[in-house]
């Protein structure tokens, strides 16, 4: 029974995945685009996107291997390889992703919260910065990851248990002081606690400013916009990555959970949740902020797509001043209703 259920969760992580590729690939030519790249949260949405594209791509030779190696012949070697080497980048992009989507926050936060702030630490070279930090934090932090397991070439090749030896995952302080504190404390409860705490302010400053909606410019409607588009991208995030919290507790409780069925079981739930994480961006942006819809309807195949669609009743354009222009789809005018002739009055 847990068999096929776990079957069941790696194609609808498989399936996922590729849905995130395409979102991701999306969002990624949207937010570099010229008009979209002076903007600080533009930056950090664009980064964020590649990250989480590297996520979808990785996760099905990562996550799914052993379930592929059962309806596709691939060398046990080559799955031994997957787990050793890609596992860790791929934990690096998750890393990234946790902690772009944490300053995208702290981002909002300040524009929302503290609107004159804004042109001081919401600049596109501070934004720039904080991705590089980002990065080479999640690179450093994870690269002793590639040690945690190694290849023995010389025991059965048709063996992968005894192929894939543990090295550092074999030792307790490793385990203790690395996994289980470190990891928990740097990439579970701190981003928990500052997404909780900070996206609660921004929250609470976007519902005492709805009784004044109609006294508010564009601008800073457009900034509360953008915070609450924000806001669901991080109630998807807790959701998903709380489960994630959760097995890595029962981990440090039973250390050989994962040694068993039920195991493999939660933890093939674990990896759709992370792929959802990753994946499901594309419609909060889709539907929260008018010029990324208004970009995506601009590329070709969308463009294609929504000129056959019923609900699609309007065409947009872009002019060359970058504003939108909307025009109602072409349609067969109606007969001009013939006109009475005028009669004298009584």
């Amino acid at each position: 029974m847990l068999v096929h259920l776990s079957r069941i969760f790696v194609t609808l992580m498989i399936i996922m995945c590729f849905v995130g590729i395409v979102t991701n690939f999306l969002s990624l030519v949207i937010y570099t685009r010229k008009s979209f790249r002076k903007k600080s949260i533009n930056v950090l949405l664009s980064a964020l996107s590649a990250t989480d594209l590297c996520v979808c791509i990785l996760a099905i030779p990562v996550f799914a291997s052993t379930q592929l190696a059962e309806w596709i012949p691939v060398p046990i070697s080559l799955t031994a390889m997957i787990m050793v080497y890609l596992y860790p980048v791929t934990i690096m992009f998750q890393s990234m992703s946790v902690w772009l989507l944490v300053s995208i926050t702290i981002d909002r936060y300040l524009a929302v919260c503290h609107p004159f702030m804004v042109n001081t630490y919401c600049s596109r070279n501070r934004a720039l910065l904080t991705v590089g930090v980002v990065v080479s934090f999640s690179i450093v932090y994870n690269v002793v990851r590639f040690w945690e397991y190694r290849i023995d070439f010389n025991a059965d090749p048709r063996d992968l248990t005894t192929m894939v030896q543990p090295v550092l995952r074999g030792n307790p302080h490793f385990m203790l002081w690395y996994q289980n504190v470190a990891t928990m404390s740097s990439q579970f409860v701190l981003p928990l606690v500052v997404l909780c705490v900070l996206n609660l302010q921004v929250a609470r400053t976007i519902i005492r400013a709805s009784e004044q909606r109609r006294e508010l410019v564009a601008s800073v409607k457009r900034e509360h916009s953008t915070a609450k588009m924000m806001i669901m991208v991080v109630i998807v995030f807790l959701v998903c990555y709380v489960f994630s919290f959760v097995l890595n507790i029962a981990e440090i409780i039973d250390s050989t959970i994962f040694n068993s069925p039920f195991g493999y079981f939660l933890n093939d739930i674990n990896n759709v949740l992370v792929v959802v994480n990753s994946s499901s961006a594309f419609i909060f942006y889709y539907t929260y902020s008018t010029r990324y819809r208004n970009q995506a309807r601009a590329l070709p195949g969308i463009r294609w797509f929504t000129s056959f669609s019923k609900f699609n009743m309007y065409d947009t354009e872009i002019g060359p001043s970058r504003s939108m222009t909307t025009r109602y789809k072409d349609c067969p005018t109606p007969p001009a209703q013939p006109t009475l002739p005028d009669y004298p009055t009584l």
